[in-house]
């Protein structure tokens, strides 16, 4: 009788670690307990009808962006609510770039492998662009060639 009840605890505990499993990792998500969405681990926008949406705000060094009513806390005491997995459509500071593109209209600079927190937008009708070395372009100037597909920066 005991080994069902160890059981029945061991298969609760895996199914309640799944859901939290899949509750992490929702990036660009507006959340319930900060009214933010996380962009990615360290960059955040806010919820709100009165704030513009393209506005990117970064937490302090060593924190990370939570869906808790503390919206940055001290990395490695939670998980961040944003998984830092990259989508694969735009490119990273690689400690070689000095600039990259964040989303098709911003682009910000590198710090080595980090990204700096100043994000930098491209004037109306232009997207980015840093390999033309003009840093914003026409689209019809990049084609079908363009360096970064996301609506806003992670």
């Amino acid at each position: 009788m005991q080994q069902s009840q160890i059981l029945k605890n061991l298969c609760l505990i895996v199914v309640v670690s799944s859901l939290v499993v899949m509750a992490q990792g929702v990036c660009n998500s507006c959340q319930a307990n900060n009214n933010v969405k996380c962009l990615n681990e360290t960059h955040y926008s806010l919820c709100s009808e009165n704030v513009a949406p393209n506005q990117v705000l970064q937490c302090p060094d060593n924190k990370v962006c939570t869906d808790l009513a503390i919206i940055c806390i001290d990395s490695g005491v939670v998980e961040p609510s944003c998984s830092a997995t990259a989508d694969g459509s735009c490119p990273t500071c690689d400690g070689n770039s000095i600039f990259v593109c964040t989303s098709r209209t911003t682009f910000q600079m590198c710090d080595g492998t980090n990204l700096t927190g100043q994000v930098t937008k491209c004037k109306d009708n232009k997207i980015c662009s840093i390999k033309s070395g003009k840093y914003c372009v026409d689209l019809c100037e990049v084609g079908d060639s363009v360096e970064c597909d996301r609506e806003s920066p992670l």
